[in-house]
């Protein structure tokens, strides 16, 4: 394989990963490291009235207990990262006596040993004044919070809704979910002459390097941060999380490394999680068929601490064509640690409700829902009435029906039987994510020896981004896969953007596709000079020229000063100013799209569910699942897949199995561990079939690609929900859907 884009490469990071050479961010040494442990708050809200940490200091090897009584350090401003900053939360632990979540960090403790540290930290006792809290998004009494800047508003959609003859108008509830990453969140410190070095899993290594110098108020150039492999984040470890900015602190303090490693349980507060949502959807429709009226109210959990939503209603606006379309956000403010990133973190609740509302619709109306669905699809944006970049969702239905067999369907609930009696269900729905893109920086260098590396502060989350970049840069310089050498995750590198959003690889690869174009025309301009280049190309490490002749790019190389050509080039979306853009290279949050000021860019999907149900037992199992996407030009096929599958697998996990339960009386999570916290295991997902159309997309980047990573999550747990409901006639609003719900 050449490597160029279209071939599916194998993971370049792959024999690093199984062989055990790949350093996560716990593995790296620091000579003389001492480590951290936490203790975590037991009540969900109130003050601290007693703190004695005799016993922990009294423990064999115990350096240092932080509290909020030893604390006393004034640190630099620095924000939440919803408002413009790199915190996960605005409130740092051990601020205050205050309490404002179950879980919270009370102390940290610093010894010589793993064992010693943990040890004190089960030893420091503490009691609380506690106060009533609540931590479920549907508790009795709960004060909605009003999103203004969240409505979307186009025509009367509440006059077409009362005067159409068919209706829908049903709510639906997600539960909070954490990410679980199989890497734990960890943080290792050191202080080098005044400079701070931290190693920690992070999507975005440039954000955390200018957050830390806020933070420390120190200069930004004496900050590294440094992530080469990251072992799952989901938009966990997207910003600072606050026992970094401790461990920091602790690590100064003491004079010497100290690393953390976050126990599974302390990584359901210590960090992010997805926050329930409620979603009250409202369709409209003549007996045809065309809808006259969308309207999506959604409630969604915010924290106390930290006004935050995640809406999807962007997304859900633009799926069908209507004149009508009303939205509205709300949130209910909970004592719970910030809500933040998780996969798809607006669109994959929202799509629950919306496309099993489509379903409920198309049963009312006796339409195929596929046919619904397609006979409302838009020629434009519904609400700003610009084009789409590309949008290919028709096809993406049409394909998938003819893979997944949807003519075999027979429309009514509960007409399918398999052989061995299980009930037999089909469902499909839509999915979508919006291709949004980052500023990003990339250099190129191409040396005599035939190498060429890559280097971008852009990061592998596990999602293929070292092969991807390699790829672009090979299509541009005709170099072998195997001769490309990509370096990523580390804040020396030229800056890249948040991994976040599905944006990597259209952001960061435009990026090093400047670049590599950049390289390329200096190779031209050293073998042409000042005579025209036009039609010159590069073919099997050669250089052609228009006549047919052929120089080789290592004698090329071998005459130039170093035997190097370097290239770094910043890129930008055309619709970011100048401003925006050095903003962003510099760590700053900085997007633009989906809706451009020529277009809007979305990708798509259509997803397919086959359900088998025991007719006693009423066990649940997900027999076939089948997804065809679109999402513009596909760089390496074979990850793509990956992430797509892997999205499709978590619907169906989601739509079954997870859930963070909430112990209501004590405010606080209950399954914090994963034996009690369900994910999908092998034997719960029966086939995967994925495959993505050819799209062409001319404006969306540089390169034609969008967004890739979120989209497969969006549209399952819908599709698998009105599987369920076409097997037994029960209509279920909620996930996960359990056996009880179906008896």
């Amino acid at each position: 394989m050449d490597g160029s884009i279209g071939t599916p490469v194998v993971r370049r990071d792959a024999l690093a990963k199984v062989t055990g050479v790949a350093h996560y961010a716990a593995d790296f040494p620091h000579a003389n490291t001492a480590y951290a442990a936490l203790t975590l708050s037991k009540v969900a809200r109130g003050r601290i009235t007693r703190l004695d940490t005799a016993s922990a200091e009294a423990v064999e090897g115990v350096q240092m207990v932080l509290t909020h009584r030893s604390l006393n350090e004034d640190l630099g401003e620095e924000t939440f990262v919803m408002k413009g900053g790199h915190m996960q939360s605005s409130f740092l632990p051990l601020t205050s006596d205050e309490i404002h979540y179950a879980g919270q960090i009370v102390s940290l403790i610093i010894a010589d040993t793993q064992e010693a540290a943990e040890q004190a930290a089960r030893l420091v006792e503490i009691d609380y004044a506690s106060e009533t809290a609540n931590a479920a998004l549907d508790a009795p009494g709960r004060k909605l919070d009003p999103m203004d800047e969240s409505t979307i508003e186009v025509g009367d959609a509440e006059a077409a809704f009362a005067a159409a003859p068919v209706k829908i108008d049903a709510t639906y509830y997600t539960p909070a979910q954490h990410h679980n990453p199989i890497e734990l969140y960890a943080a290792s410190v050191a202080w080098v002459d005044g400079k701070l070095h931290v190693n920690l899993p992070s999507q975005w290594v440039m954000g955390t390097r200018a957050g830390l110098a806020k933070v420390f108020d120190i200069p930004v150039d004496d900050v590294v941060v440094e992530s080469p492999y990251v072992g799952g984040a989901f938009g966990g470890k997207a910003s600072i999380l606050p026992h970094v900015v401790l461990v920091a602190m602790a690590a100064r303090r003491l004079g010497r490394p100290v690393k953390l490693v976050v126990s599974r349980e302390a990584m359901f507060t210590v960090g992010s999680f997805r926050p329930a949502a409620e979603s009250r959807v409202r369709l409209a429709a003549t007996k045809d068929g065309k809808l006259t009226a969308v309207m999506h109210d959604e409630i969604g959990q915010s924290a106390a601490i930290d006004h935050v939503s995640f809406m999807g209603m962007e997304a859900t606006s633009k799926m069908y064509a209507s004149p009508n379309i009303l939205m509205h956000g709300a949130t209910v403010a909970t004592d719970v640690n910030t809500p933040g990133f998780m996969r798809a973190p607006a669109e994959a609740p929202s799509f629950f409700g919306f496309e099993s509302a489509m379903d409920e619709l198309a049963e009312q109306l006796g339409i195929d829902p596929i046919e619904l669905r397609i006979m409302n699809e838009p020629e434009r944006d519904p609400v700003s009435g610009l084009p789409w970049s590309s949008r290919s969702l028709v096809p993406c239905f049409r394909r998938g029906a003819e893979i997944f067999g949807w003519n075999r369907r027979s429309p009514e609930p509960c007409s399918m039987i398999a052989s061995d009696g299980a009930l037999v269900g089909y469902g499909c729905a839509t999915a979508t994510y919006p291709s949004a893109m980052a500023p990003s920086s990339a250099r190129v260098r191409i040396a005599a020896d035939g190498s060429c590396h890559v280097f971008c502060a852009a990061h592998d989350v596990g999602t293929g981004a070292y092969t991807v970049l390699g790829q672009v840069a090979a299509d541009v310089l005709g170099i072998e896969d195997s001769e490309i050498r990509v370096e990523m995750g580390h804040s020396r590198h030229p800056s890249g953007p948040v991994s976040g959003g599905s944006i990597t690889t259209g952001s960061a690869g435009s990026a090093v596709h400047k670049a590599a174009l950049a390289v390329r025309e200096r190779l031209f301009a050293t073998v042409a000079g000042d005579q025209d280049r036009t039609g010159m190309t590069i073919a099997d490490r050669h250089v052609v020229l228009p006549d047919g002749s052929r120089r080789a790019i290592r004698d090329i190389l071998a005459g130039l000063p170093g035997g190097v050509i370097e290239e770094q080039a910043d890129w930008k979306p055309d619709d970011m100013d100048e401003k925006t853009m050095r903003h962003g290279l510099s760590g700053g949050m900085a997007f633009a799209g989906p809706v451009g000021s020529s277009h809007v860019s979305f990708s798509f999907g259509a997803q397919f569910a086959e359900v088998r149900i025991d007719p006693l037992l009423r066990t649940i199992k997900v027999a076939r699942m089948v997804g065809v996407f679109a999402c513009g030009r596909i760089i390496n096929p074979r990850t793509a897949r990956s992430n797509l599958i892997g999205g499709m697998i978590w619907g169906a996990s989601s739509a079954l199995l997870e859930e963070t339960q909430v112990d209501r009386p004590r405010a606080r999570f209950a399954n914090t561990d994963l034996a009690s916290y369900h994910i999908a295991a092998n034997a719960d997902i029966g086939e995967v079939v994925c495959e993505m159309l050819d799209e062409d997309d001319p404006v969306v980047n540089a390169i034609g690609a969008k967004a890739v990573g979120e989209v497969g999550i969006v549209g399952m747990p819908a599709a698998i929900a009105n599987a369920i409901y076409h097997a037994t006639g029960k209509r279920i609003r909620r996930t996960p859907i359990r056996i009880e719900d179906i008896l």
